[in-house]
């Protein structure tokens, strides 16, 4: 079944943290992990440990990721791991997993299987053509600002319906009207939007045993990365695919998620906890990737936040150079001040000047340095 020679030559290369993470298999696991601690690492070696020495059957493993990227990493990381069987690996983003389980179950939840994904464009020319049956302006009740609301009303697993019952003004009414004609919309279409994905694979799973049933017999192992950036839907349908088993490892960091606007909620993380009784926590706290300095500087920062899990990051790094702060009278000047840093690094140090990234926070703060780049 895999390529690997022995638990041990397996382990060697982890952490003593690390190696907790993955040899804790039986029960819920919950992994705090920050930035630069190996956690793709650890996750990727839980997988090929479950199926090297416990024996559970690639298929049999769920892994879920945030992004496309990330599950793509997470499946290369452990198919160099396990080897033989790795095909066989189910490494997926949420959407991905719940889209596979609607072609297969989705007619319990009204979806036929050839069912589309309308993406933002497709969802934006529904919600025109709505308010032009109802003869309402589109400048007076933006299309992206209504789907928001309706985006908002399906991750808090509420219809149309429900909706309804907190209105107070007009708008919200003509929102509960565009939602209902929305949702007709897409049911004649046999299509689905993005929270539809997400939402069906919950009604399908809360609403019919049998179903819920057949995806609990057939994941024996659930493992959930970035767990900071999931949302209500996301967490209730991990809840119940580990319901049974209790063999759910979620993966993350509240003081990385960035996510909110997507309706992510990092307490998540601490309501894990009280979901799944028994939760072993295990914190991954050596950065591999900053220097002492950086790791401190952060740490200051992020330690004013509230209701964090509290961990202290270190790392066998050099202490590092220090920080510098300068403040810049107007733009052109900060402009000035990072190219001459750039400068330095290259005439002192050797740092050739495409290895300097420059990061901004909005994108019209890039002109200033395009004009100051090519002046210099």
């Amino acid at each position: 079944m895999s390529s690997i020679s022995s638990t041990e030559n397996l382990l060697a290369d982890l952490s003593e943290r690390q190696r907790e993470a993955v040899t804790h298999t039986d029960g819920p696991l919950l992994i705090v992990a920050g930035p630069g601690s190996g956690k793709t690492r650890v996750m990727a070696h839980r997988v090929a440990y479950l199926i090297a020495e416990k024996g559970i059957l690639p298929w049999k493993i769920l892994a879920v990721t945030f992004t496309n990227k990330a599950a793509r990493e997470l499946r290369e990381r452990c198919e160099r791991l396990v080897g033989v069987g790795s095909n066989e690996l189910q490494v997926r983003t949420f959407h991905g997993f719940c889209s596979r389980v609607l072609r297969t179950d989705g007619d319990k939840v009204g979806l036929k299987p050839e069912f589309t994904i309308y993406d933002a464009d497709d969802q934006a020319r529904v919600a025109r053509k709505i308010l032009d049956d109802f003869d309402v302006d589109p400048k007076q009740f933006p299309p992206r600002a209504l789907l928001s609301v309706i985006s908002d009303a399906k991750n808090n697993m509420q219809s149309p319906a429900q909706l309804s019952r907190r209105t107070e003004t007009y708008r919200d009414e003509v929102a509960v009207r565009v939602y209902e004609a929305y949702e007709g919309a897409l049911q004649r279409a046999n299509a689905v939007d993005f929270d539809d994905l997400l939402l069906k694979t919950f009604q399908l799973l809360e609403g019919h045993p049998e179903m819920l049933e057949k995806y609990q017999e057939r994941f024996e192992h659930l493992l959930v990365d970035e767990f900071q950036d999931t949302n209500a839907l996301q967490f209730q349908v991990a809840r119940l695919l580990a319901m049974k088993s209790q063999n759910i490892c979620v993966v993350g960091d509240p003081d990385q998620s960035i996510y909110s606007w997507r309706h992510a909620d990092p307490t998540n993380l601490t309501d894990f906890q009280s979901t799944f009784k028994n939760t072993k926590i295990v914190t991954l706290d050596q950065s591999y990737r900053s220097t002492q300095i950086i790791l401190e500087a952060a740490d200051a920062v992020i330690g004013n936040n509230d209701g964090r899990m509290e961990k202290t990051l270190w790392t066998e790094n050099s202490r590092g150079t220090r920080i510098t702060v300068a403040e810049a009278y107007n733009e052109e000047e900060e402009a000035s001040l990072v190219l001459k840093a750039a400068t330095d690094l290259k005439n002192k140090d050797g740092i050739g000047r495409n290895e300097v990234a420059i990061m901004y926070r909005v994108n019209a703060q890039s002109r200033a340095f395009e004009v100051a780049c090519n002046r210099e």
